[in-house]
C-alpha cells in the first residue's frame, strides 16, 4: 500500500469515527473538499509510543487507533511547546499531528483535524486558542480541567468540548491518552498558547 493509499485510509476511519460521534457531528460537518498533501515524515517518540503503549480503545474506536498506528512511521510529527515550557520529559512523550486543515497531511480550511499522543502522568498545562475546539478519546484516558467547569474524567468514544479562548488543561494518570480533535472557527493554523 503506496503512502498516500495508507493516509486515505486513516482519513476514512476518521470520517467513520466522525459520523459515529454526535456530539462530533453537531460540532462541524466533515468536510466537503479534502485534498492529499504530501508532507516530509517527521520521527518524534509518540510514533513508537502510539503504537507500542497506546492505551485501551474501545470496539468502536479501534479501527480509527489501528489507522493512526498504521502511518505513525510517516506521519509529520509536531511539537507546539518547547522544553522550557513544558520540559523534556514531556516531550519526550507527547507529540501531535495534523492529518486534515491548513497545514495538514490533507488540506481543507473548513475545520482542522489533529491526533495526539500524551504518557502517562503527564500534565498539559492550561493553554488556550481562538478556535473552538472538540476533543474525542480514541484510547487511553485522562481528567480534563476546563476553567469554569467540573474536572471529568474521559475515556474512548468520550468527547470535551472547549469555546474559544476558553483556558483549559488535561491530566493523564496510570495509562497514556490518543485523542482525535476538531476545531472550528477563525484562526485554524494557529498554535495554541498557554494561559496566563
Amino acid at each position: 500500500m503506496s503512502v498516500q493509499e495508507l493516509f486515505e485510509e486513516a482519513l476514512k476511519a476518521t470520517q467513520a469515527w466522525h459520523a459515529s460521534l454526535p456530539n462530533a457531528r453537531g460540532f462541524c460537518p466533515w468536510p466537503d473538499q479534502v485534498d492529499y498533501q504530501p508532507r516530509q515524515a517527521h520521527a518524534l517518540p509518540a510514533a513508537k509510543l502510539i503504537k507500542d503503549a497506546p492505551g485501551r480503545a474501545s470496539r468502536g474506536s479501534m479501527p480509527l487507533l489501528t489507522a493512526l498506528q498504521a502511518i505513525a512511521p510517516i506521519i509529520e510529527w509536531r511539537h507546539t511547546y518547547t522544553e522550557d515550557q513544558v520540559g523534556k520529559h514531556f516531550l519526550d512523550n507527547f507529540g501531535w499531528f495534523e492529518l486534515a486543515g491548513p497545514t495538514g497531511h490533507f488540506v481543507t480550511h473548513q475545520t482542522r483535524i489533529t491526533a495526539a499522543y500524551w504518557g502517562p502522568g503527564l500534565l498539559y498545562g492550561r493553554h488556550q486558542h481562538a478556535p473552538e475546539e472538540l476533543y474525542t478519546v480514541v484510547s487511553g484516558g485522562g481528567m480534563f480541567h476546563v476553567d469554569g467547569e467540573e474536572d471529568r474524567w474521559l475515556g474512548p468514544g468520550q468527547t470535551r468540548y472547549h469555546a474559544s479562548n476558553q483556558p483549559h488543561a488535561m491530566t493523564m494518570q496510570k495509562e497514556p491518552i490518543v485523542t482525535l480533535v476538531f476545531w472550528r472557527g477563525e484562526g485554524l493554523a494557529d498554535p495554541p498558547r498557554m494561559s496566563a
